[in-house]
């Protein structure tokens, strides 16, 4: 439920707090204080869930069990293998969201040397030719992101169809 509940909030709310916490350890002008907060991506957390407790039977786990596995045997060696479309889908929409954030580095970063190329680009005082150039460049890492996972994205959607 309070994964639900930090979904539903919007992002612009948590600023404050994220503010307060990550100068509470003394992180701000660190990049350590953007890549924490969206370390826990609560989306993907409750996909997740969701993921594995209906693609996963259970009588896998405790088929893993009575071989001898631990719980992270079971998860490293059976779990984590058939998850492998869900991090993929999960590891592409946190980089797309983090990426395409402008707020929270444009808080937590005071220095222009430190800001991410989404929040440079509204701040470089250059022509539109070259500003496209800078957008289209800047979108690039997510497109590589992308080419990257979608291999384990289409293996996933492909996983339940049988054979004819």
């Amino acid at each position: 439920m309070s994964t639900l509940v930090v979904m539903l909030m919007p992002g612009t709310t948590l600023v404050v707090p994220l503010f307060l916490e990550t100068s509470a350890v003394h992180l701000i002008g660190s990049m350590w204080s953007i890549i924490l907060p969206f370390s826990f991506y609560p989306f993907g957390v409750f996909l997740a869930y969701i993921y594995f407790n209906t693609a996963i039977p259970r009588s896998l786990l405790e088929a893993a069990r009575l071989d001898g596995c631990t719980e992270f045997g079971t998860f490293r060696r059976v779990v984590l293998p058939l998850a492998t479309p869900v991090v993929a889908l999960v590891g592409f929409f946190s980089f797309v969201a983090n990426w395409t954030n402008y707020f929270l580095p444009y808080v937590l970063l005071p220095q222009s040397t430190q800001l991410p190329i989404q929040v440079g680009l509204g701040s470089i005082g250059v022509g539109r030719p070259e500003l496209a150039l800078a957008a289209v460049l800047a979108t690039t890492p997510v497109l590589a992101v992308f080419l990257f996972s979608q291999r384990f994205l289409v293996m996933g959607m492909l996983a339940g169809a049988a054979k004819e």
